[in-house]
């Protein structure tokens, strides 16, 4: 039974399970979720050093790249306990943005680096707020359903995830702690806040990720705004014919260009081949100055 563990005074059955996964060569993925301010964060922490308690801040990434080079650091391969905070995954890892590329590598690296034996703790809101191929590399889901002020308990409803890829179906099991030769069911865990040093750090880098991310967001919305707004035209070769060439159908407009290369001809008193009346229309469009707008059909504008 591989979510059955049995009891050890003064240690948490959920940190004996993980650890024993690792004896037995395996790696742990799991997914911390709930509401924002319900304590994920905090929980991770938590139970990053429980795990270990050498556990260190430069063992929390924000994004992928950072997950990367944690992971080929030479310091951390020497740990005996290899564990990895990834902080807002959704961020990253995201089934409503365009970076199919960085959920490709991600998901290569989740369904390969079992021999590695690392514990990946990730956090998000909701589940459904990441790739849908990377849900199904989870081991564990952490569902946070708050904190308690007076203890400062974060109580957590833990799964562990079965995939069944014939029925495309999802089975959740509990954990089962043998104790006093009885089986129990554990439903619930509670977990303490994290030590004030991991706290203090951690506050840190979060308000430095959020700063990044609210600095990124602004010049998204700022690039979508100036991608709508019309481009500044280039200043028209005075040398040329292209200064009364716009001037001439801004006011008259045109059907054909053939026609058009004869009325500008007789307006400036001068013969102007087909050849270099199109050279000029598009050096014109080039610079943002684009005549077919005012070219007529049915007796009127096409364009403004």
């Amino acid at each position: 039974m591989k979510n059955l563990i049995k009891y050890q005074e003064g240690k948490l059955s959920w940190i004996l399970w993980v650890l024993k996964r690792i004896e037995e060569n395996l790696n742990l993925n799991s997914l911390t979720t709930g509401e924002t301010g319900s304590g994920k964060s905090w929980f991770d922490l938590k139970f990053a050093y429980d795990l270990d308690k050498t556990f260190e801040l430069r063992q929390i990434a924000f994004n992928f790249k950072q997950v990367m080079r944690i992971i080929n650091s030479d310091w951390f391969n020497k740990k005996k306990i290899k564990i990895i905070i990834f902080e807002e995954i959704q961020t990253s890892i995201s089934n409503r943005e365009w970076q199919q590329l960085v959920n490709k590598l991600f998901n290569y690296l989740l369904s390969t680096y079992r021999h590695r034996n690392i514990i990946l703790l990730m956090n998000s809101p909701y589940s459904d707020f990441i790739d849908s191929h990377t849900k199904k590399l989870i081991h564990v889901v952490f569902e946070v359903r708050g904190h308690n002020q007076k203890t400062k308990q974060v109580q957590v409803r833990p799964k562990i995830l079965q995939y069944n890829s014939s029925k495309t179906k999802f089975y959740e099991h509990s954990l089962f702690v043998l104790r006093d030769g009885k089986i129990h069911k554990q439903v619930y865990l509670f977990m303490n806040k994290p030590p004030k040093h991991l706290i203090d750090g951690y506050e840190k880098m979060k308000l430095d990720f959020t700063t990044k991310l609210n600095k990124s967001i602004s010049e998204e919305l700022e690039n979508l705004d100036n991608k709508d707004k019309p481009k500044p035209l280039k200043e028209l070769n005075p040398d040329s014919m292209q200064v009364d060439l716009w001037e001439f159908v801004k006011s008259e407009g045109y059907v054909r260009q053939a026609d058009l290369c004869k009325q500008l001809g007789e307006k400036l008193g001068k013969d102007i081949k087909l050849s270099q009346l199109n050279r000029n229309i598009m050096s014109m469009r080039k610079r943002g100055w684009d005549i077919r707008q005012f070219k007529q059909e049915n007796g009127g504008f096409n364009g403004i």
